[in-house]
């Protein structure tokens, strides 16, 4: 359960499934998973109970998808029940998207979405368990069961998924997909709001402009004077060239366009983000589940995921800047140029932000070299991202010269408290090997392991110089922790 269970642990803890009056069933993996060692009936009997709860729920809420669809067309054909005689799958949704409006078909889209990503679970979970069953069957004398209950799974409606994806890609192709229009809007909208700004106010308080020019000859004589050029590399600036109290006087925001480009401009290769999915399925860069912490007005508390990008501009932050959406941020990186690159945070389980990540690539190939990590505490979501990003190429991208960013795997230095986290002590690495490999294939490129005081000793530094002998290693701090120049040297010149 270190991978996909503790994955589908966080899944069903997370506040989609439990609000609303009619939960989506989830296979129970872990009860079925205990069953394995008493007796091949028993396994059997949970394993097909739940295929069976499985196909009705999923076949239900398809039926009620496109009951509600139907309905709609119905509706606003005037009840012309010949508009609508044995209209195909595809044309239905094409139907909906040219006369419902723009909320009716987003409301859509996240129902399609929500269902199959809680159908691509279920079948995920129920392959697993035979094949966790058929790991052990030799060894207990049990026969083998993927050759009669794989074939019950793969002729079932939830592994119905290709037409399912389809409507999704249509839907997406009309409200997601037309970017580079949203941007050409966006950035209008918010040159009109600069203007305004600038004509309502005609200086700026002096004291707050010197405070800012000497925060950034600090980060300047930093980079260029104090640090190591060897150094230089191996350093992230974590969210940017923000202060981690959040005050916008002296420094920008963090998370925002200008954190990152004051950051590379002055030096810094390597600069971490969040990244969260709107409602309208923009990648932006957030990194609490909503902006109640950024925002001018606190009270604005809607979870980022329940947002547009355009609801979100009207939020006002502190700074009087809005948060940008990834592919700002990376073209940014690309504009500036030289080693300004990105390290990317995935939070735990959410999927679909990784998936997102991907498309951004496939039409941006020009981008994908300013990502230089992808990382998050979720290991299933890592090793999904592998595979994705490994389809690009199969899909013949033309990615001649271009590396693909490291994917690194997210760790604590204390027994977790989410179920989605792992332990990594410093005095026993032993299980990042299995971590970080896929199906017994190596899959993930390293960890990014959090500090622990035992890294600058003797025998924790011997580990870490060890570890990186065989993957990619970097340590993430907290507040607190000796985010110092001496710790640095000691990492880099004995850690490695």
């Amino acid at each position: 359960m270190v991978k996909f269970g503790r994955h589908l642990q966080f899944y069903l803890e997370c506040d989609e499934l439990k609000s609303g009056a009619s939960k989506p069933y989830i296979v129970p993996y872990k009860d079925i998973r205990g069953s394995i060692g008493e007796s091949q009936e028993e396994f059997e009997k949970l394993w097909m109970e739940s295929l069976n709860a499985v196909s009705k729920d999923y076949t239900r809420r398809l039926r009620t998808l496109w009951q509600q669809i139907f309905s709609d067309l119905f509706r606003l054909s005037g009840n012309d029940q010949n508009v609508l005689r044995g209209l195909p799958r595809d044309d239905a949704v094409q139907l909906y998207l040219s006369t419902m409006s723009e909320k009716r078909s987003r409301d859509l889209l996240i129902n399609m979405k929500r269902l199959h990503s809680n159908a691509s679970m279920n079948g995920e979970a129920l392959r697993k368990l035979v094949k966790k069953y058929d790991k052990q069957a030799n060894a207990r004398g049990d026969d083998i069961l993927t050759t009669t209950l794989l074939p019950e799974l793969y002729s079932s409606p939830v592994m119905d998924a290709p037409a399912l994806e389809r409507c999704i890609e249509i839907l997406r192709d009309e409200l997601v997909d037309s970017e580079d229009e949203e941007e050409e809007s966006l950035d209008e909208y918010m040159t009109s709001i600069k203007v305004k700004t600038q004509l309502s106010s005609s200086s700026k308080d002096a004291l707050d402009v010197q405070r800012r020019a000497s925060e950034m000859f600090w980060l300047h004589d930093l980079i260029q004077n104090k640090i190591p050029l060897a150094y230089t590399p191996m350093l992230v600036a974590h969210r940017g060239f923000h202060c981690v109290r959040d005050h916008s006087g002296k420094r920008p925001l963090e998370n925002s366009l200008s954190s990152y480009e004051s950051a590379w401009s002055a030096g810094v290769h390597l600069c971490e983000c969040d990244v969260a999915l709107t409602k309208d399925e923009k990648l932006v860069l957030a990194h609490d589940s909503d902006f109640t912490r950024l925002a001018l007005d606190p009270s604005k508390n809607k979870k980022v995921s329940d947002l547009t990008m355009k609801e979100i501009i009207g939020l006002t932050f502190k700074s009087g800047t809005r948060p940008p959406l990834l592919l700002d941020v990376l073209r940014s990186a690309q504009t500036i140029g030289g080693s300004a690159r990105l390290v990317v945070e995935i939070k735990a389980g959410n999927d679909e932000a990784g998936v997102a990540l991907v498309r951004l690539f496939r039409r941006h190939p020009q981008l994908i070299e300013r990502c230089a990590v992808v990382m998050s505490f979720d290991a299933y979501l890592m090793h999904r991202l592998r595979n994705e990003l490994s389809e690009l190429i199969d899909q013949g991208l033309q990615l001649a010269n271009v590396k693909l960013p490291e994917l690194l795997l997210l760790t604590v230095a204390k027994p977790p408290s989410k179920s989605y986290e792992l332990f990594a002590s410093v005095s026993d690495f032993s299980q990042v090997d299995s971590w970080l490999q896929h199906e017994g294939k190596p899959s993930l490129e390293g960890v990014y392991l959090q500090f622990q005081p035992q890294m600058l000793q003797p025998q924790g530094l011997a580990a870490l110089s060890a570890l990186s002998v065989h993957y990619k290693v970097g340590v993430w701090m907290m507040l607190g922790d000796p985010d110092d120049i001496v710790t640095v040297a000691c990492l880099v010149e004995k850690g490695r």
